[in-house]
């Protein structure tokens, strides 16, 4: 499983340590794993255009309720990986993709930088080393903790956004049935979104929050795309 070996870099201890993605050869892809992955609020109007993208709540080990938004990669019975991923060539977003897949298998994790020793790209003797001396390597600053830090700044104003969302009693549960496969999820309700006050409307705008809202909507339409890839 992703994410079952974290823990914090450190110059000293990972000075030899060194990453590279091992692509077609990987005995445990990242783009096989997932079939969802949580984004930041500014994700949105790229990613609807590729992925169904709606609200989901996780339950932590205490109880405690974390809403998410989730771009979902694939139907959790297509065991060929993202829809965007072709074989011989890797994923056909490019730059397009998730800040989640152009940040692994590094992170932030309470403020400092982490890695998923999960990923078989991690070595003393292939690839680029990570660190040069006391510092990231330029390469993998540019290429990965770029997007690792755009997630960690995007986590407030998400969490506001669907806090929101939740408050104003917007997010409803769904069902869709095509080509005989249902899918539940949770989405906003638009006629409820068009009965709150002229006043509330206008904030949702002047935040930006309209534009997100409907292109999370729009979004649902590629539900299809992915029960078609599973049913051919």
């Amino acid at each position: 499983m992703l994410f079952s070996h974290v823990r914090q870099m450190d110059p000293e201890k990972d000075k030899n340590l060194k990453w590279e993605c091992l692509k077609s050869l990987c005995p445990s892809s990242c783009c096989f794993i997932p079939d969802r992955t949580f984004i930041a609020l500014d994700e949105v109007p790229r990613l609807s255009k590729y992925f169904p993208v709606v609200i989901t709540v996780e339950v932590d080990q205490q109880g405690n309720e974390n809403p998410l938004l989730c771009a979902y990669l694939r139907l959790r019975e297509d065991k060929r990986g993202c829809v965007y991923l072709r074989e011989g060539k890797g994923c056909t977003l490019e730059d397009e993709k998730p800040y989640t897949c152009k940040q692994y298998p590094f992170f932030i994790s309470q403020g400092c930088l982490a890695m998923d020793l999960t990923c078989p790209g991690f070595s003393t003797e292939k690839g680029k080393k990570i660190f040069d001396g006391d510092h990231i390597n330029p390469d993998f600053e540019k290429d990965f903790f770029v997007y690792a830090l755009k997630l960690e700044k995007a986590k407030a104003q998400t969490e506001e956004f669907l806090k929101t969302l939740f408050e104003r009693d917007l997010v409803v549960g769904y069902k869709l049935v095509f080509e005989k496969v249902e899918i539940s999820f949770n989405a906003v309700d638009e006629d409820k979104l068009l009965e709150l006050p002229k006043d509330v409307l206008k904030e949702f705008s002047s935040k930006g929050y309209l534009r997100i809202i409907y292109a999370h909507l729009n979004s649902l339409q590629n539900w299809e795309k992915l029960i078609r890839r599973l049913n051919l």
